[in-house]
């Protein structure tokens, strides 16, 4: 049961920062919804992607993880597609500049997009379960 609750809150504090930062990544912050998108979240997460891994193993191996990358994303796409709790559309990051290195603007278009946003809601999941 902790796991469980462990699981949704991580989801849940995923989904919330990735939408701080990226901006084309859109939550309706309704409780209802949220909660669903994170359940969603969390499910593909602990679930999908792990029966996904092992499935995969061979592609996994020789493509060094790409292949597990891939199916994270076409998973989040679907998730935004057929669920419609997170939308997530074009966006332009206006660039930053950090400790003497610049990032300039970049465009980013929907396919991107999902895929730096899997990216991140994976980076940070997986960072929260590190620190616990």
């Amino acid at each position: 049961m902790k796991r469980i609750i462990r699981m949704l809150v991580f989801s849940a504090v995923a989904v919330y920062l990735t939408s701080l930062w990226d901006r084309g990544f859109v939550v309706n912050y309704d409780l209802g919804v949220y909660v669903k998108a994170s359940f969603l979240v969390a499910l593909m997460f602990y679930l999908v992607r792990p029966l996904s891994k092992l499935v995969l193993l061979p592609l996994n191996i020789l493509t060094l993880g790409v292949i597990s990358t891939v199916v994270y994303c076409f998973l989040f796409f679907f998730l935004t597609r057929y669920f419609g709790l997170i939308n997530i559309k074009e966006w332009t990051f206006s660039g930053i500049n950090l400790l003497g290195f610049a990032i300039g603007q970049i465009k980013f278009s929907q396919t991107a997009n999902i895929f730096v946003s899997a990216i991140s809601v994976s980076t940070i999941i997986n960072f929260l379960e590190q620190l616990i």
